[in-house]
């Protein structure tokens, strides 16, 4: 699998460093290296979230207990496919910034996300130490698409509001924000759901902090979808543009 992931990675950012050189825009090789640099806090949603990768995977490192998968770190870059691909769209006006389209887009990425997870448990790449199911039958896979489809949409934001920065402030702005938006995702917003699961409260307070995570969830998605509906931030400066 790590053979395979490597040639897959090779390929992307290649194809990213095309898409640099021709559109002037180093977005696309500075979103794929924060996907990866996002795979970092892995170890502790494991802890967080109860589910372990293939313990045949080779580890990158390991910590609290848990291992990152050198896979999956290669692997990472798939977090900011989704948000590229809509700012290549974009920027050839096939791809319209507004609530609606915002809001369309979450969900695109969130069965994006859910292929993902389907796929890597149905591989047997991953798997959730309590089964699959949350209360009222809702598929962690749902709930981790979701996450993760927010990650993917704050991302995007990030993409379009700085696609005039100069390179320095490109890269202080857009290498940690998967990181940062998965810190708030699954460290914050995820907190009423597994609060609860290693507490291994009762079944009805697992339903109420599995109602406060995606109420938290829908309600960063529609902040953000909001943000995207205002007129588009034009940038920084003339002076400070970026030119390659």
């Amino acid at each position: 699998m790590e053979l395979g992931m490597l040639l897959f990675t090779i390929g992307a950012f290649g194809v990213a460093g095309v898409l640099a050189w021709r559109d002037r825009h180093p977005h696309y090789l500075i979103a794929l290296a924060s996907g990866q640099i996002a795979t970092l806090l892995s170890p502790l949603w494991q802890r967080l979230y109860g589910f372990s990768y293939d313990p045949s995977l080779d580890p990158l490192f390991r910590a609290l207990d848990r291992s990152l998968p050198t896979a999956i770190f290669l692997a990472g870059w798939t977090l900011m496919l989704p948000p590229l691909t809509i700012f290549f769209l974009y920027q050839r006006r096939w791809w319209l910034s507004g609530y609606l389209t915002g809001a369309l887009t979450f969900a695109l990425f969130t069965l994006y996300h859910i292929l993902i997870e389907t796929i890597g448990v149905r591989a047997g790449w991953w798997q959730y130490a309590n089964g699959s199911v949350l209360p009222f039958d809702v598929s962690i896979t749902l709930l981790a698409g979701l996450m993760n489809g927010l990650v993917s949409l704050g991302g995007l934001a990030v993409l379009l509001i700085t696609r005039h920065y100069a390179w320095p402030m490109l890269l202080a702005v857009v290498l940690p924000t998967p990181l940062l938006m998965s810190a708030l995702v699954h460290g914050l917003l995820g907190a009423p759901l597994y609060t609860v699961l290693l507490l291994r409260a009762q079944s009805w307070a697992a339903a109420i902090g599995l109602i406060g995570t995606l109420g938290l969830i829908l309600w960063g998605a529609h902040i953000i979808a909001s943000e995207l509906g205002r007129r588009p931030i034009i940038g920084a400066p003339v002076a400070d543009r970026m030119t390659m």
